[in-house]
């Protein structure tokens, strides 16, 4: 099942994105632009371009959605999703971080090297661009002033959208779960030595260290991830 756009708009918006930030419809059509909103597959913003030129699908977070996306491992199959559904319909995907970056290193105490290879992982190993603004209000502005850079509404493509999502197969759920461990790149990697995930988690630290890529403190820390008891948090973190 497709729905499509009767008429060429520049910029749709999520509807759930919509019915959380109503304000960014009315601040989009104030600047000019045509919107509509629409369940998208993936992203919050598709910004709609010419035929000659590739439209983008955008994923916006705030810094604390960042984190808690990265706390939960969300991160890495919201970017596979993002990513699958873009070049599904020939878009770019693009993530947005709105807000001080800097803010989780001084009051979520994370290292600033953690930071840097999520986003290294997602930039190079996804291939998707991730551009950081100081928050919704400039957001925004980038939209505007990125749909009308891609040309005139009346020269844009009528969108067709495929809205089904395809279940993650077995062999996707498994790199899904590696890859949650040891980012994209070194779960192929672990995966090719290890063959499943159960031999995995039985591997120990020294046979960890065997595989290209993988240095003493990850080593380390997938063992622990695969050894160590779960305690109920309380709703403390």
């Amino acid at each position: 099942m497709s729905l499509s756009l009767l008429f060429p708009v520049d910029v749709i918006i999520d509807t759930k994105e919509d019915s959380k930030h109503p304000d960014a419809k009315k601040k989009l059509l104030s600047a000019g632009l045509k919107v509509a909103v629409q369940n998208l597959p993936a992203g919050d913003f598709l910004l709609l371009s010419p035929p000659d030129k590739q439209s983008i699908l955008v994923e916006r977070k705030t810094v604390d959605d960042f984190a808690n996306s990265i706390r939960d491992n969300r991160i890495w199959e919201q970017s596979k999703l993002l990513k699958n559904a873009a070049a599904q319909d020939g878009h770019k995907p693009l993530i947005i971080l709105e807000g001080c970056i800097e803010d989780l290193a001084r009051y979520r105490g994370w290292k600033p090297q953690s930071l840097l290879r999520i986003l290294d992982t997602l930039i190079l190993e996804f291939e998707i661009p991730v551009l950081n603004t100081p928050g919704f209000e400039e957001t925004i502005q980038w939209i505007v002033l990125k749909a009308k850079s891609l040309g005139e509404t009346g020269a844009k493509k009528v969108f067709r959208m495929r809205v089904e999502k395809k279940p993650l197969s077995i062999n996707e759920r498994i790199l899904y779960v590696a890859e949650s461990l040891a980012g994209p790149a070194t779960a192929r990697k672990l995966l090719r030595s290890f063959k499943t995930l159960k031999n995995l988690a039985n591997a120990s630290i020294s046979e960890l260290l065997r595989v290209e890529g993988i240095g003493e403190k990850r080593a380390e820390e997938i063992f622990l991830i695969f050894n160590t008891e779960w305690r109920e948090s309380n709703g403390t973190g």
